[in-house]
């Protein structure tokens, strides 16, 4: 698995394929990427090497880079699904270090993390995206922390590694629970739209009837769906 290092917390770390200067890429900055050819440039040094190519004396060259230039907007788009994936990846690398105190992750995580991604680790069916794995350790850590505490009490004492190990082992059992509370969720968002949309109507004819019940039918169900990934 690649190993991604960072500046200040600022991003994956690329070196730009034309001027040779580091790229610091996070979620802010991503569309001054991109990435081609398993190569990463600035987006205004490979606009450069476009136009300098098409304008190349040999008909083959410049026909080559007249399509990478008119297909620009889809080179974006791949960019944008490669380095999303990497800069998620960098931020579970920020979070393990601040969450485990650690400054140096062993091979032996990453290489969990990376079966986790591909669904590969044992017990799996389907991997878990970095993304969803980042939000639910994030939500989840307290009660990590807790059952570490637990097991202290208990006489079970876990070096750095295996404490991640064992807890990435819990977060991969809930990843099925967390799926249904992430779909709960949207129901919920999408309720609430729509109550908000009723509300808005109601209020320009001059009439409302929101009741304090269904408020609090409302929270009852939101307790029930925060339930769901306990």
């Amino acid at each position: 698995m690649a190993r991604y290092t960072t500046n200040n917390k600022n991003g994956v770390k690329r070196k730009c394929g034309c001027c040779g200067e580091n790229l610091y890429i996070n979620k802010n900055n991503i569309d001054d990427a991109i990435y081609y050819d398993k190569k990463t440039y600035h987006s205004s040094c490979f606009i450069n090497i476009c136009q300098k190519r098409i304008a190349n004396k040999r008909a083959d060259v410049s026909a080559k880079w007249t399509w990478i230039y008119d297909h620009i907007d889809s080179i974006k788009k791949d960019t944008y699904s490669h380095l999303a994936v990497a800069i998620e990846q960098d931020e579970i690398f920020e979070f393990i270090k601040e969450a485990y105190d650690l400054t140096i992750i062993p091979t032996t995580v990453w290489q969990k993390l990376s079966n986790i991604y591909n669904g590969t680790f044992k017990g799996m069916s389907v991997g878990i995206p970095p993304s969803d794995l980042l939000d639910m350790w994030q939500r989840k850590i307290d009660m990590l922390n807790g059952i570490a505490k637990k097991n202290e009490v208990k006489g079970i004492h876990m070096q750095p590694e295996q404490r991640l190990s064992y807890d990435l082992s819990i977060l991969v059992n809930k990843y099925d629970s967390y799926l249904r509370w992430k779909e709960k969720q949207k129901i919920l968002e999408a309720e609430k739209e729509t109550e908000k949309s009723q509300n808005i109507v109601s209020q320009s004819i001059g009439y409302t009837n929101v009741s304090k019940d269904s408020k609090a039918d409302t929270d009852d169900i939101s307790d029930l769906v925060d339930d769901i990934f306990g």
